[in-house]
Parts: structure tokens; sequence; C-alpha cells
């Protein structure tokens, strides 16, 4: 059996006792796994090179899938490009051969797979026998080479200097060790020109994806915060907006709101998720998440500026609804788009903390808003605040407004989304025609979080006021401390969904939610602040396991060239179908039964739903769009 350089690297970056190639940063593991198949390749004989460049010398096959994928690459490329071109051009592929090469370990009888965790077959880092013979395997081989002054077999030297270039030397040696054998290190390092290479690649490529990291996390963040600061804006002056724009005495214009309100929850954004999916599929994410902050603070500030029904009569109420509208539009195309966007440029062992920051904005714009207004009816009169006021707080929202634009402004053009004709021309088809399972199953998975947050974080505030008599301040202040307290447990949800895998974290909050539902509402029914915050503490650490691993997880579900489509579909539709009918829901619930907890059970029954969903939804789409 031949085991190939990329598979003893792979083997080198291991465990002793298994688990997941999670020890070397990804960036590195990367370029390590490029630069194996160029040295392979080089002992192989198919590959020449010197201090300028590298090129093939012999396309013959070597038998092994992976090597002669990188030998036919190399082979076609007109120009002659040097090995650190070549490692930073292949280590863009290399999760997807790095996953050929497991697969190869696992047929070999070396690995075998256990859940996410790879685990030697034979004990003590053992290969198989050949022929009756035991090949050492690579740590012994390396380790005793580090330590004498033996000739070094050169695909030995080859592994020192991939373990040197990935920092496989500081996890495996204690100190001192490394200390005595650095200078061995060092001497059959210069055996090998490529090695040289991984290690300066690597680390360049690493500050440039952190930096690209970076940036993109900020304007999906800022985007994020300017589109629900609007809403938490518009929801603490929502009754000074009303006697504004929609005058009780006037029927006609109260049922223009009541439809408008209508057309806004139910209508626009489920249109905006198909609009700008199309364009975030067709036109770019840079492209969808630029014009989506467009769309939302223009609206934004011309609402600040909006004359009232005393003023312009009817053209008041029907302006302020077409604002909206557009920022429905806006909503629906924003929020998914930016989840596409953070986690495709995150790095893979990193998609779950950095997905997490969509719904961490998301929180801390409502959050922000509500502080706003706060702070605006603190500062002035209570009439003052209900004439002019909330007018200065919507028109605070063009300052962040056009940091969001600037910000995102920033980010780098991307590579191209689509590779195919039938693709690029209508995304929104082919994701119905591809992807409509899919699409079902995320509708299905974000009824927890649609109805979850919705009941849990918006009409709560009406539930204790109605059931246990709290003062409307009161409640509203215990709501906030638990929205700070999701929007703080989010990130730190998507790091463990990094280490521990998206769907156990899925199961565990909406599994969570249906057996918890009811006591905490029960709870939460005593009266008391205590009782309060505990029940709403309950639901936030519950809701932090969905919201901190879902993005990542919703958006690894689909194929990259209809990645905003899809999601934007299925995310969009549950929202607004299941989230905004929430109120409306519970007040019927509780109406019909006469029980104060009925909405309790439509909580655990959607939460029942979404916990099937997560279990047999398969974040296979990665694999699928990056074939080895």
């Amino acid at each position: 059996m031949s085991i190939s350089l990329v598979e003893e690297f792979l083997l080198l970056a291991l465990e002793d006792g298994g688990g997941e190639f999670d020890k070397v940063p990804d960036i590195q593991l990367n370029c390590g796994v490029a630069g194996a198949a160029l040295m392979d390749l080089s002992l192989r004989n198919r590959i020449d090179s010197d201090l300028r460049a590298l090129w093939a010398v012999d396309t013959a096959p070597t038998g092994d899938a992976v090597l002669d994928g990188v030998l036919a690459e190399i082979a076609a490329e007109p120009l002659r490009l040097d090995a650190k071109a070549w490692i930073a051009r292949l280590s863009v592929r290399g999760l997807a051969i790095r996953d050929a090469a497991v697969r190869q370990l696992c047929q070999g009888g070396i690995l075998r797979q256990e859940d996410q965790a790879y685990l030697w077959v034979l004990k003590g880092r053992r290969y198989p026998l050949v022929d009756g013979q035991e090949r050492p395997e690579a740590k012994r081989r390396i380790l005793a080479l580090l330590f004498n002054d033996d000739i070094p077999d050169p695909r030995d030297a080859a592994l020192v200097a991939l373990a040197d270039a990935c920092s496989i030397f500081d996890r495996i040696l204690m100190p001192k060790e490394l200390e005595r054998a650095r200078p061995r290190i060092h001497q059959l390092r210069r055996m090998d020109l490529i090695g040289g290479e991984i290690a300066r690649t690597a680390e360049t490529m690493s500050i440039e994806l952190k930096a690209g990291e970076r940036r993109t996390v900020l304007a999906g963040l800022a985007g994020n915060v300017m589109e629900w600061y609007d809403f938490g804006v518009y929801g603490f002056f929502a009754e000074a907006i009303g006697h504004q724009f929609f005058p009780s005495h006037d029927p006609a214009v109260s049922l223009l709101a009541s439809f408008g309100v209508f057309a806004v929850g139910f209508v626009a954004r489920p249109m905006g998720g198909l609009l700008f999916g199309h364009v975030g599929d067709q036109l770019g994410r840079r492209t969808a998440v630029i014009a989506s902050v467009l769309m939302m603070v223009v609206p934004t500030f011309l609402m600040g500026l909006l004359p009232t029904y005393e003023q312009i009569g009817v053209f008041a109420p029907v302006l302020l609804i077409l604002l909206r509208l557009v920022q429905g539009l806006a909503v629906g195309g924003e929020y998914t788009t930016s989840m596409v966007l953070l986690v495709e440029e995150a790095q893979p062992r990193r998609r779950g903390r950095v997905g997490s920051f969509a719904p961490f904005g998301a929180f801390g714009g409502l959050l922000l808003g509500s502080a706003v207004g706060a702070t605006v009816t603190s500062l002035l009169s209570a009439d003052a605040s209900a004439a002019w006021g909330w007018r200065v707080a919507f028109l605070t929202g063009l300052l962040i407004g056009i940091v969001v634009y600037v910000v995102r402004r920033r980010l780098p053009p991307e590579e191209a989304v689509v590779a195919n004709e039938e693709a690029r021309s209508s995304p929104i088809v082919e994701a119905f025609r591809t992807q409509w399972r899919t699409i079902l199953k995320v509708v299905g998975l974000n009824l927890a979080n649609g109805i979850g947050f919705y009941l849990c974080f918006v009409y709560v505030t009406t539930w204790l006021k109605q059931i246990d008599h709290i003062p409307q301040a009161t409640a509203l202040a215990l709501n906030s401390v638990a929205l700070a307290l999701l929007m703080v447990l989010t990130p730190l949800a998507g790091i463990l969904s990094d280490r521990i895998g998206r769907k156990p974290m899925l199961l565990l909050g909406t599994a969570g939610i249906v057996v918890f539902a009811w006591p905490i509402f029960w709870l939460m029914s005593h009266a008391t602040i205590p009782a309060i915050l505990a029940g709403q503490a309950g639901f936030a650490m519950l809701m932090a396991c969905f919201t901190g691993a879902s993005p990542a997880f919703m958006v690894e579900a689909f194929p990259k060239h209809v990645r905003c489509s899809g999601l934007s579909v299925g995310y969009n539709l549950a929202l607004s179908i299941f989230g905004g009918t929430v109120p409306m829901v519970a007040v019927w619930l509780i109406a019909r039964s006469g029980d104060i907890l009925a909405p309790a059970f439509y909580l655990a029954l959607a939460a029942a739903i979404s916990c099937a969903m997560a279990a047999i939804i398969g974040a296979t789409a990665e694999t699928q769009e990056n074939p080895a």
C-alpha cells in the first residue's frame, strides 16, 4: 500500500488518539496540504523547479487521484509560476484536497470515521502490514530523525519541512526538546526549497485572510445594526407616530394603517428576499449588501422628514407605508445576504463564530434603537418627544447608514459566484428547481427562531403587562436585559458550534425549548421580577443555541451559486408567516383556551418541528461545490 506525502502530512497533524484535523490552523494546514502535493510530485520526478518557477516534466499518472489532479493543473498552466504562487493557488482548494486524501486513508484501512472524528484503525499510530512488513509511522520516523545524525530519506526531510512550516513541532515537542532539536530541523529544512515557501505563504495568507475576515465581520455587523436600529426606533415611538400619521378619528386612515402594517410584515420581506437573493447570486454578495443598506438608510432618513397627517392629509400615512415597504424589502434581503457573506468569507473552522455576528448585530441594533429612543425621551419633555423628538432618532440613522455604506464599499471584489450559465440566467428558478426540499426544511427549521423570538422577546412585554400586570416600562426593561443576554450568548454559541458541530447546538436549543417552554412561561406567570427575569434568561440561553449555530448551518446547506436565493426564500417565509403572526396567534390561543400559558404549547410545537428539521438537514453543499 502506497501512502502519499499529503496523507502522511495529515496523519502527522492528527492527534495520537485521533480526532479532527483542528490542532493546526486552517490556513497553515491548507498550505501544508498544497506544499505536500508539490513535494510528492517532485520526489516522484513529475515536476521540477528552480528558484524562479515550477513546471511539469512527466504527466504520466501517479496512481494517486489527489496528486494526479494537481499534476494535471500544473501541466495545463501556460505560465511558469513559482512555488509560492502554486501553494497559494492550491491552498484555496486545500479543504477539498484534504477530504479526498482522508477518504483514501479510510479506504486504505489506516483511519476510520466516527461522527466528525477520525480514529486510527490500529492502536499506537500504526500502519497496516504490507507483505508482512510494517512501515514505521511518520511521526516516529521524523522524531527519531531529529535526534540522530543519520542521512535522511528525502521523503522524511520533506515531512520535517512540512511539520516545521505548519508549527506541528510546537505541539508535539516539549519546549526544551524543541530547543534542542531546532538546529537539526534547520539543517533538514535546507534540503527542501518548498518548505520555506509554505511557511512564508501561510503567514502571508493568514494575515490577509484575517484582515479580510475582520472587514467582512465589521461590514455584516454594521449593516444589521443599522437595519434593526430602525425597527427598534419605530417600535419605541410607535404610539407617537400613530397619533401623527394614523389619527383614530378617521376610520379610513386606520384601515389603511392596518393594511400597511400587513403589507410590510407579510409581503415586503419575502419579496425582498427574492430580490436580493437574485442580486446576491447573480451580481455578488458585495453588490447586494451595498444596495440593501442604501434601501434602508434612505427611507429611514425620509421618515424623519415626513409631513404629518395634519399637514398633507391622507398622503402622510400612504407615504409612510411606502417607505416601510421599501425598508421591508431591504430587511428581507439584508439579513440573509449578510449571513451568507459572513460565513463564506470566514475560515471553515470559524464559520460558526463569524456567522453568529449576523444575529448579534440585529440584536444590537434593536437595543441601540431602544437606547436612542430612551435618551430622546429623557432629554425632552413628553410633548416635545411626541411632536418632533422621534424625528431626531430617525435622522440619526443617516449617520449610522453613511458609516455602514463606507465600510461596505471597502469590501474587496469577490470571485465569480456562479459556475454555469443556467444558474447565471435565473438563480431563483434554479433554487426552486434543485433546492426546493432544502428550502422547505429551512422554513421548518426557522419555526423555533421566528415564533420563539417574536413570542419571547417581542410579544412577551404585552403578555407580562396583561397577565402579570407588570408596568410597561418595567416589562420593557426586563426584556432589554434578556435581549442583551441573548446578544452576548449568541457569539459564544457560534464558537461552541465550531468545536462540537452546528447540529448538536441546534438540537440542544430546539429540544430544550420543547421541554422547557411551558415551565418557563409558568415561572414568568408568577408576577415577580426575579421569576420573570429567570424565565427570560432561560429563553435567552436556549434561543442562543439556535441563533449562534444556525447562520453557518443554513448557509452550508445550500450550494454556492443559489445560496442567497434559497436561504432568503426559506428564512423569510418562516419569519414573515410564522414570526409576524405570533402576537395575533398568541392572543387567539389564550382567548380560545382560557389558558394564559397556551402560547407555550405553540412554541413547543414549533420547536419540535425545528428539532426534526435540524436532524434531517445535511450540510453537504460545501463538499459538493468543492470537488477535489
